[in-house]
Formats: C-alpha cells, sequence, structure tokens
C-alpha cells in the first residue's frame, strides 16, 4: 500500500498552514506594536527638594515620535490628589544630545497657598503626560512620573548682625546676616537689582556678608531688603539698617566730528554683529553709542555670573599710577553734531590717561577672565576678584594677560591705547558689582575699605 503524501498528511494541506501562521504573526506583531502604546519622557528642569508655601516647579516633556496631547500635574497627600494649574510652552526638541521631534515645558505653582489642604510631612509630586500614538480616537502612550519630597512651612530664618550700613548713591558697601540650615539662596535686593550674599567662611557657610549697591540712577528712597529662599521654596523678607546719601553727577556736552566718527566707526562695524551698517556715518555712530553699548552692558552682566565665592584682593585698589581723570563716573553726557543733539547716555567709569602707550596695570588681586575685543570699550581686560566684584580696562593697545590667569595687585596686564569708542589714548577704567556699575573712587580709598568692608569682617565675621 502506498504511503500518504506528505504534503496531505492527516488529511490538512501544509501550505495553508503556513499561511495561517504567518498571518497569526502579522497580527501579533501588529498587536503588540499597539499595546506596547510608546509614552513621552519626563524630567524635572531643575532640582526639587521640598514643597513649601508656594513654589514653582518645571519639567521637560519629550517625545521622539509623536505629539504631546496631556500634561498634568498633581501633589498626592495622605490619599489626596491636589491638581495643580499647568502652563504648557514649546521646548528646544533634545534630549542628552539625541534629537526629538516633541518637546513641551510643563510649569506649575504649588504649595500651601495654591493647595490649602496640604500639611507638613512628606507628599508626591506627580506628573502625567499622554502622547498621540494611538490616532484621534483613542488615549495614547501615557508616561507617569512620581517623585517623593518633604513639606515645609517654616520660611528661612535671618539674622542681621552688622547693626548699621552707610551707602552713597552709585556707591557700594556690605551687610553681614547669617541664615537658617536648609537656605539655599539668600541676598540684596535694591530695586530691580539682585546682589547675592557669599559665605564669610568656608566652615561657616550659614554667616554670610553681601556686598550691595544703589546705582547711579535709582532712586535713593528705593527700599533694600534682604532677601532669602529655602529648598522648599519658602522665602523671606528681612529689613536692615541703612542710609543713603543722594549724590549728584557731572553734565556734561560732547561734539562729535567728523574726523573723530570716521576714525572709530568702522573699526568698530567690523568687529561686532550685533548692529549692522546704517549706511550713513552719523547714524552708525549714534547706533553704536546708544544701541551697542547696551549690548556690552548685558555681556558685562554675563561676565559678573563668572565670580569665586570668596575674597581674591585685599586693601585699597590701585588707581593706575600717574594718570589723570579726563571723565568721571556717571558723567551724564550729551553727544552734539553740527549744532543738533544726537544722543544722550551716561559714561560708566573713571577716564585715565597718562603717555601714550602706558602700562595699564591690575588694580587689586584676582582673575583675569576676559582678555580680546569687547565693543565700545575696544580691547579690554575684565578681572574677577571675587563675590561679584569686577574691574573692567578699556581702550587698550593690548594685552599681556589671557583668560585664566591669576594677577597680582600692580601686575602689568597690557598698554593704553584708542581702540573702540575713546577720542584718545587713555584707559577706562570701570568697576562693577554684579554688573552694576560702581563709583571707582570708593575703591582707591583705603578709609572706605576698611569702614565698609574689613571692620564688618573683624568685628561679625567670626
Amino acid at each position: 500500500m502506498k504511503a500518504p503524501s506528505s504534503s496531505t498528511e492527516f488529511g490538512v494541506a501544509k501550505g495553508p498552514i503556513v499561511v495561517l501562521v504567518i498571518l497569526a504573526l502579522i497580527v501579533l506583531e501588529i498587536g503588540l506594536k499597539l499595546f506596547s502604546n510608546p509614552a513621552p519622557t519626563i524630567e524635572p528642569a531643575e532640582q526639587i527638594q521640598g514643597i513649601g508655601l508656594s513654589r514653582s516647579v518645571n519639567f521637560v516633556v519629550r517625545d521622539s515620535r509623536y505629539r504631546i496631547t496631556h500634561v498634568s500635574i498633581a501633589v498626592l497627600q495622605q490619599g489626596h490628589a491636589f491638581p495643580a494649574s499647568v502652563t504648557l510652552r514649546r521646548a528646544p526638541a533634545a534630549s542628552k544630545g539625541k534629537k526629538t521631534r516633541f518637546a513641551v515645558d510643563a510649569s506649575a505653582q504649588i504649595g500651601r497657598r495654591e493647595m490649602p489642604q496640604l500639611q507638613q510631612g512628606e507628599a508626591t509630586i506627580q506628573v502625567t503626560a499622554v502622547n498621540n500614538s494611538w490616532g484621534r480616537f483613542f488615549q495614547g502612550g501615557e508616561r507617569v512620573f512620581k517623585m517623593s519630597v518633604p513639606v515645609r512651612f517654616m520660611p528661612p530664618q535671618v539674622e542681621v548682625l552688622s547693626p548699621q550700613q552707610y551707602v552713597n548713591q552709585g556707591g557700594c558697601s556690605m551687610v553681614i546676616f547669617t541664615v537658617s540650615a536648609g537656605t539655599v539662596k539668600s541676598g540684596v535686593q535694591v530695586g530691580d537689582d539682585y546682589f547675592p550674599s557669599w559665605p564669610v567662611k568656608e566652615t561657616q557657610p550659614q554667616t554670610r556678608l553681601a556686598l550691595f549697591a544703589f546705582s547711579y540712577n535709582i532712586d535713593p528712597n528705593t527700599p533694600a531688603r534682604i532677601v532669602a529662599e529655602d529648598d522648599a521654596g519658602n522665602k523671606t523678607v528681612a529689613s536692615f539698617n541703612y542710609k543713603v546719601f543722594p549724590k549728584r553727577f557731572p553734565v556734561t556736552t560732547l561734539t562729535i566730528s567728523d574726523a573723530f566718527m570716521q576714525r572709530v566707526v568702522p573699526p568698530i562695524l567690523s568687529q561686532t554683529t550685533a548692529i549692522h551698517d546704517q549706511g550713513n556715518l552719523v547714524s552708525n555712530y549714534v547706533e553704536i553709542n546708544r544701541d551697542l553699548r547696551k549690548v556690552d552692558a548685558r555681556r558685562i552682566i554675563q561676565f559678573s555670573k563668572e565670580t569665586n565665592p570668596k575674597f581674591m584682593w585685599s586693601g585699597a585698589f590701585l588707581r593706575l599710577p600717574n594718570t589723570k581723570a579726563e571723565a568721571n563716573f556717571a558723567d551724564q553726557r550729551t553727544y552734539v553734531y553740527d549744532g543738533k543733539v544726537i544722543d544722550h547716555e551716561v559714561h560708566l567709569g573713571d577716564d585715565l590717561a597718562s603717555v601714550a602707550h602706558s602700562t595699564v596695570v591690575a588694580a587689586n588681586d584676582g582673575l583675569v577672565i576676559y582678555a580680546g575685543w569687547f565693543d565700545i570699550f575696544g580691547n579690554a581686560v575684565i578681572i574677577d576678584h571675587g563675590c561679584g566684584l569686577q574691574t573692567l580696562y578699556g581702550h587698550m593697545a593690548s594685552f599681556t594677560v589671557k583668560p585664566g590667569e591669576l594677577v597680582k595687585r600692580g601686575q602689568s596686564i597690557g598698554y593704553s591705547d584708542s581702540t573702540g569708542l575713546a577720542g584718545g589714548d587713555h584707559v577706562h577704567f570701570e568697576v562693577m558689582l554684579d554688573g552694576v556699575p560702581v563709583n571707582p573712587k570708593e575703591w582707591w580709598d583705603p578709609h572706605w575699605i576698611h569702614d565698609q568692608i574689613t571692620a564688618k569682617l573683624q568685628e561679625y565675621g567670626q
């Protein structure tokens, strides 16, 4: 008897079985893709160490393939969920070097003010994000991010140690105070200007010093306050004793000539991308004098963040030897061309002139953080002296130092010239505190240094 054919063994053909298996695998693969449902990623935008009376929390939600359709933020505590009002805005679509197609910043204000039933203790911040990976008629992939944090409502405590501060308008002073444990940020707020505090000693981080200034253009009646914030977002505002002495500043008129503009405008235009050639010499000069000056002021504020957390200097700052002041701090200038007023600006340093190409020296010990072309200042050097205090030397011919180099008081850093927006060979010397220009004359005065800084450190900084 003939054996059954292998193709029809048990009465079933193999061809249809293979087709059914392939179809089953296809269905399984589609099902896996559907039910795997890729979800967005959620990352905190900054470290969150706790919840207090009220604080902002920010998260970045990203997805490599699908649009993000929903983000919610809530605080969970003792079986209760307290939802927050979430603000969404588009974010750069990149995460840890990998490009992503969709990204949003999700922020919310959370704390006892927004959630009155919140209690001290522990709580969980929960962020939920959903994409549209199943299309418009079904819920997409969902990701839930949770983090446990402490809840504290006691604000930081501030105790002022130095009893009385005296400050000139356009000048500086220093206050010493202590903060309670858990304080992560403290300083002095004067109007819109914030001056951070620094530890007096590394071994006593809760005893703080804060150099602060009343800018030349601020109302002397503007309140100054110590502000402090802890790791839970709780904030304190504390008063301290100070007296402001109003000052009057010079008012001058400068006549601008064609020869001057033809000398200074082309080199500056050739070195900057912040402004563009207007096709007119006077228009170019005004844009440099007005708009580029503002750009440079913002750059100085950025440089102020590159500061050492302790004083690198000691004693009075050195005024450039054998120099005459050709212009003073906060000189309010009116610029006139062809009998017409073309601009009004304020000169925020002292112009010190000697012989041509004279040696420029560091005013005190510090770290060179910039040496190069600096728009209206021409060739310039910036030295950081620590705790937000920096000096700028402008209109130089060349440098003998480079960024990252430590310098000593009186050390040569280069030579004077008339680069940038300078009428002749001199050095523009500027002192900045956290990016705010202040009167250099105080820092040249050993008596002022002793009264405002050294004596306070000796008495209250132990």
